[in-house]
């Protein structure tokens, strides 16, 4: 077990999830491939078990970028920072992401969130918890979340997404949800190169996209999640010079060159249901050529999966 990827819930956000909306904790892999007409009791289900994962990999993957200087100075001085979710769920990783920016960002004083979801319960719960979370104690910050109840079916609903926003990102973060419409041929293209391609140009100069998915197979396929991923995030880098990978940082020299690897980053989260619960991952952070050369200037000799094959398929998480 990786020790710097372990974490445990906050005591304030336990008592919330648990006691006030009676989370339950329960494993259901094959219930959770499609989430938005799902009733509210499987909201639940989802807050115990799945909320706590995704607020672990926010929390650390922010905590990994806010940990890089070059990046931190950027942000260090902000008393505002904007946030965009697309496919919010319930928001774990919405909380995760703003603990991590409260905990390294001293002059922080409020943070806004669009936040975009097709069910309407996650929606209707992440407004009423960002209630709870803004009378905690412990949150110092002021938190200001806007969240929407929209159903992507055509590109026209990504450019509603595009239009409902007018201000420049901070972090912009899809988890785990690309593959549903993946999985249910919602695009003709590659969906994470189209998504891509909408949301990109909300990014600040100073921001970064992270896209984080499952590392399950595509049903009826050979192929799993996170080389779909890579191969439409590398597609779109390839037409659209301004941007580059920071992580994993070998995806900095080799993203324009690769067709798409598998890669699989692992997170352990701790709560009153369930110690060291496991979450597998594939993600990307993607910012600004100008910024990624700032936080790796001297990236030439980094390893890569993609051009050798004998590499531990965590490699570009562990070598940054």
């Amino acid at each position: 077990m990786d020790k710097t990827k372990t974490y445990t819930i906050p005591k304030w956000l336990d008592k919330i999830l648990f006691d006030d909306f009676n989370a339950v904790y329960e494993p259901c892999p094959t219930e959770v491939v499609y989430n938005p007409d799902q009733p509210y009791d499987f909201v639940k289900l989802y807050l115990g078990t799945y909320f706590p994962r995704s607020y672990a990999e926010a929390y650390g993957i922010t905590t990994r970028l806010l940990t890089l200087k070059s990046f931190a100075n950027h942000l260090i001085d902000l008393e505002e920072v904007n946030i965009l979710d697309f496919c919010c769920g319930t928001g774990g990783e919405i909380i995760g992401t703003i603990v991590a920016l409260q905990d390294h960002l001293p002059n922080l004083k409020r943070v806004n969130v669009d936040a975009f979801d097709a069910n309407i319960d996650a929606v209707c719960f992440l407004y009423h918890l960002i209630s709870s979370v803004n009378a905690v104690d412990d949150i110092r910050l002021d938190i200001n979340v806007n969240p929407q109840c929209i159903y992507i079916e055509t590109e026209q609903e990504l450019q509603d997404i595009v239009n409902l926003t007018n201000v420049q990102y901070h972090f912009m973060m899809s988890y785990k949800a690309i593959n549903e419409f993946v999985q249910h041929k919602t695009f003709e293209s590659n969906a994470y190169e189209l998504i891509a391609s909408y949301l990109f140009p909300l990014l600040s100069s100073c921001g970064v996209f992270i896209m984080c998915d499952v590392t399950s197979k595509l049903a009826n396929s050979s192929l799993f999640y996170p080389q779909i991923m890579n191969s439409g995030l590398n597609n779109f880098l390839k037409k659209n010079s301004r941007y580059k990978t920071i992580i994993p940082a070998s995806c900095f020299s080799y993203e324009r060159k690769c067709f798409g690897c598998y890669m699989q980053d692992t997170f352990y989260v701790s709560h009153r249901k369930k110690s060291y619960d496991i979450s597998k991952v594939a993600y990307r952070v993607i910012c600004t050529q100008e910024l990624a050369d700032e936080i790796l200037p001297n990236n030439s000799s980094k390893a890569c999966r993609a051009t050798n094959i004998m590499a531990d398929k965590s490699l570009p998480y562990n070598n940054y």
